[in-house]
């Protein structure tokens, strides 16, 4: 895949955009300590949605909404979610070159409890993986599908 150069000719950025058109940006960090981390994800929305696409991740995940370089976000443990105006509404997530985003979470049961609650459906029914981790998936109001996942302890396989 062709390597693009990063905004305004800056050497600590790059762009990677894959033949189905996702577009992945690698930024360097000097002063991280781990070989890879994941910064940011965009979601691209039609504006007049964007105002309600950040009011529902910061309650549905707990997050703080704010904004960088004027534009709208929600910070995350380990991830800042922004949020970007598109022409027109986005097509779903699920079966795409980028199918779902994923959000580990401490208690599975609680958090599952607390956005049924909300009003939020499940995808399917929640599952435990091969290695004992619990998971199912739901799907935002615009299309992107989420994963959520309490990881099992690391250890031997589960039988």
């Amino acid at each position: 895949m062709p390597v693009l150069p990063g905004n305004n000719n800056r050497l600590d950025q790059a762009f990677v955009v894959t033949l189905d058109g996702v577009r992945i940006e690698i930024l360097e960090d000097k002063t991280q300590s781990m070989p890879i981390r994941n910064e940011h994800v965009y979601l691209s929305l039609p504006e007049a949605e964007i105002p309600k696409a950040q009011a529902w991740y910061a309650k549905t995940f707990g997050g703080k909404m704010g904004t960088r370089n004027n534009a709208p976000v929600v910070d995350l443990p380990g991830v800042q979610l922004r949020f970007a105006a598109a022409n027109a509404r986005q097509a779903p997530t699920r079966g795409r070159v980028l199918d779902h985003i994923g959000f580990d979470v401490r208690d599975h049961a609680a958090f599952v409890r607390k956005i049924e609650a909300e009003g939020i459906k499940l995808d399917e029914p929640v599952r435990k993986s091969s290695t004992g981790s619990t998971l199912t998936c739901i799907t935002d109001p615009w299309g992107t599908r989420i994963e959520i996942i309490q990881r099992a302890p690391l250890g031997p396989p589960v039988q």
